[in-house]
């Protein structure tokens, strides 16, 4: 731990005594004991050369892509991609593919039908989308993995939180992350796209939520958006061809607009997704996870919000970690 380190720690403890509430005490030293135990077995196992079955992700893409990579890719430096296989869904495993020789996917253990249904359960027991601590929904994933990959050690998304904690907590600015991380570009090698794609295209990538909701406003930004893009090239939907996540996506139809909901499958939407926007012009999409892609990609993107239903730290920390990046947050 390094001194600037354990001056956050102190202050983090301060402001949970503050808090006068003894459950959150004893959950933050439950989940300090867990992240510290975890952070010793996975040294440990890279000390001992055993194989690393990383994952599985369960929680925002916004978090995997901004945090969870960046901070396995530090995480797992030295150690030979081909003894880890990443546990990934909806062909996710493509964005790992620096640190992991292979990758199995959630969708083909479990049925895409009744993964959302899971996921969502999960989060009701735990009360949040993050994983602090590995729930029977991980282990029962691990499991069914671990028949197919061979005896391995498990890399859980908790250690993100662990490394992270003191950035996502702002105890540490948003500086801090690169510190922690890595943050090269997501490479997608030579993916071939979908023969029904055109030659030049910008990408679109739009869903409701909370800073983006279903409402008129919304509903008029989108389409001004659209307008603007279709009138000088061809637009490319992005989409994952049926709902895996509490996200409803909006696909509009028009002159000069591609629908690629034809082009994915469950088990490998992000990977097609993602590889038509490496090679997109540019990405206009709802203010989130998805609009990091654009960054980590090098391609400029334009983010949209109707509300500001976010927290700033999550946008400070993208910025800073890819300050040349062309990125314009969009509202009303």
């Amino acid at each position: 731990m390094t001194s600037l380190d354990r001056v956050s720690s102190r202050r983090r403890l301060a402001r949970l005594v503050r808090s006068g509430s003894p459950g959150l005490v004893a959950r933050a030293a439950r989940r300090e004991l867990v992240w510290r135990r975890h952070e010793a077995a996975l040294a440990r196992a890279i000390r001992d050369g055993r194989k690393l079955l990383v994952g599985p992700f369960l929680g925002e893409v916004g978090f995997e892509l901004l945090y969870w990579i960046p901070v396995l890719r530090r995480l797992l430096v030295g150690v030979d991609r081909e003894r880890v296989t990443v546990l990934a869904r909806g062909g996710a495993g493509a964005w790992y593919a620096d640190v992991a020789a292979a990758s199995i996917d959630v969708l083909e253990l479990v049925p895409a039908e009744g993964y959302l249904e899971d996921v969502v359960e999960r989060r009701r027991r735990e009360g949040n989308t993050k994983q602090f601590f590995p729930d029977r929904l991980d282990r029962r994933l691990v499991e069914l993995a671990l028949e197919r990959v061979g005896e391995a050690a498990v890399v859980h998304p908790l250690l993100m939180y662990s490394r992270m904690r003191f950035v996502l907590e702002g105890l540490q600015p948003p500086e801090a992350a690169a510190r922690i991380g890595d943050y090269r570009r997501l490479g997608m090698g030579d993916r071939p796209l979908p023969v029904e794609a055109p030659a030049e295209y910008a990408a679109v990538k739009l869903y409701f939520s909370d800073s983006f909701p279903d409402d008129e406003r919304s509903r008029a930004l989108a389409a001004a958006e659209l307008e603007r893009l279709a009138e000088k090239t061809d637009v490319v939907v992005l989409t994952s061809g049926q709902q895996l996540d509490e996200h409803r996506e909006w696909v509009p139809a028009g002159p000069r607009i591609h629908d690629s909901s034809a082009w994915v499958r469950p088990e490998d939407n992000l990977a097609v997704q993602t590889a038509l926007l490496a090679r997109a012009r540019r990405l206009v999409a709802t203010y989130g996870g998805f609009s990091y892609l654009g960054p980590m990609l090098g391609v400029p993107t334009r983010a949209l919000y109707t509300q500001e239903a976010f927290q700033r730290v999550h946008l400070d920390v993208l910025r800073a970690a890819y300050p040349d990046a062309d990125y314009e947050l969009v509202g009303p």
